[in-house]
């Protein structure tokens, strides 16, 4: 099961497609640049607007779902 990591706490791998929850509500689907946070359009998101990001699930029939 896909659960919310703070970013405190961890960080995605570079260029790995994350689901990305924000100060304001809002998730977004986006990734990490090094060290700067995109949105899939690759514009960029300020970094103290992400507080959590979680892996996408896997789609539907994959080996990994349960």
């Amino acid at each position: 099961m896909n659960t919310w990591t703070n970013v405190n706490e961890a960080l995605p791998d570079a260029d790995l497609a994350v689901l990305i929850a924000m100060s304001d509500g809002d998730v977004w689907l986006g990734y990490l640049d090094g060290e700067i946070w995109r949105d899939v359009g690759a514009d960029v998101i300020a970094w103290d607007r992400v507080t959590h990001w979680m892996h996408l699930p896997p789609a539907p029939g994959s080996i990994e779902e349960v």
